[in-house]
């Protein structure tokens, strides 16, 4: 049986899709030049799907939004997790015309977490390795990118950037107990980066 937590992430995943679907939708009638669907293949490489849908504004201006969504282990026995929903809007400069070469951006950063026991690359979030964190992180991050075409309608973009953010989270115990050992706040700044195949 499905946990509490586990019906509440599949929820806000369901809604996360439906505003993603919508957003498709009302640009149905858009041109393949004028709108594109993409996916993070760093961000599959973590086993979390993943989906950007991006729109031309202007001939050097694009805006999209990434959704990603990550739900297991779905069992609350497990000790090492790493759920989360991520929803990210962005908008992009692009210098030559939108999904031509080089692009600088900005993003907005929401997340909602639940991780314990989880190495994370270069010595980051240490106290995770120990513990369980379960909250919310909100982000302002800032990126540079470039897109290759591979083709009449196939691209592959490169971005690297960085986020500061802020995140309130529940400390546990352990992975599967529910030991509570405080609530904390915390200022932090993350690296940013994506290896997109983009449609």
């Amino acid at each position: 049986m499905l946990s509490m937590e586990t019906h509440i992430l599949t929820r806000r995943m369901v809604r996360t899709v439906t505003l993603t679907m919508l957003f498709s939708c009302v640009f149905a009638n858009v041109s393949a030049q004028q709108m594109t669907v993409s996916n993070n293949l760093l961000y599959d490489a973590w086993l979390t799907p993943n989906l950007r849908v991006g729109l031309r504004l202007s001939p050097h201006w694009s805006s999209g939004l990434t959704g990603g969504f990550r739900p297991w282990p779905v069992s609350d026995d497990t000790s090492r997790k790493w759920r989360h929903l991520l929803i990210s809007p962005d908008l992009r400069y692009w210098v030559d015309s939108v999904n031509v070469h080089h692009f600088f951006g900005v993003n907005l950063i929401y997340s909602h977490f639940n991780v314990a026991e989880v190495k994370f690359p270069f010595g980051m979030y240490k106290s995770v390795r120990d513990e369980r964190h379960q909250g919310d992180l909100g982000a302002l991050g800032f990126f540079y990118g470039y897109s290759w075409p591979l083709g009449r309608y196939w691209n592959i973009e490169a971005m690297i950037g960085a986020a500061l953010g802020y995140a309130r989270y529940n400390r546990y115990e352990c992975g599967h107990c529910g030991m509570k050992l405080g609530t904390e706040k915390k200022l932090f700044a993350m690296p940013q980066a994506a290896l997109n195949i983009v449609r």
